[in-house]
């Protein structure tokens, strides 16, 4: 349990800090609307189909993240794989846990959840839980807030999210994705996909 908490800390703290470092403050409301409704093209669900090439998994076996680039529409994504010694229920459980965020990824400051609903999934649409979150991390003299709306679809083994929109976050866009897998090779082992797109304010 302890290098599943390690290395899921890493893997949270690498995913904030990327996506933390291209921000650009705007100013946060939790009752005021964003000023748009998304700039950037959100994640689809499911299997990212990533090619793990004989590199890529010579890398990941080493226990260091792999990162790639994925097709999205006429432009790449940064895409980060990584292999993690837990279970993939246990992977899910510390991702999901969105009000310890503070306690387990450094510079978070804040994380609560604010509105979470279950739905009942169906073949056509496997959404099974929406979850908004606030957020707050904090950097020398900065500190930035936002409002998060997950999909969490356990089916296809995963989350996606954009801003919530009917809340005023301090950058003006960001999309991210997670996909969880049993590893291939290891037993309770868990293979993680993650990607984060973030667009800046005009300066």
């Amino acid at each position: 349990m302890s290098s599943c908490s390690f290395t899921m800390q890493q893997v949270l703290v690498a995913f904030f800090l990327f996506s933390s470092s291209l921000l650009f403050v705007n100013g946060s409301n939790f009752n005021e609307p964003h000023s748009h409704q998304g700039v950037v093209t959100p994640f689809e669900r499911g299997d990212p189909k990533v090619k793990l090439d004989k590199k890529a998994l010579t890398i990941l076996t080493s226990g260091k993240p792999y990162q790639t680039q994925i097709q999205s529409g006429t432009a790449g994504r940064g895409m980060v794989v990584q292999d993690i010694d837990a279970p993939t229920d246990v992977v899910w459980g510390r991702i999901l846990d969105y009000d310890n965020y503070a306690n387990m990824v450094p510079k978070t400051v804040e994380s609560k959840n604010y509105k979470v609903i279950d739905h009942k999934p169906t073949k056509a649409n496997p959404l099974e839980q929406t979850i908004y979150t606030r957020m707050k991390v904090g950097f020398p003299m900065l500190k930035l807030e936002f409002f998060i709306k997950h999909l969490y679809f356990p089916s296809e083994n995963s989350l996606t999210w954009t801003l919530d929109y009917d809340k005023s976050s301090d950058f003006n866009d960001s999309c991210g994705y997670w996909y969880v897998v049993p590893h291939p090779d290891k037993p309770d082992w868990t293979r993680v996909y993650y990607s984060v797109e973030v667009a800046l304010f005009d300066w």
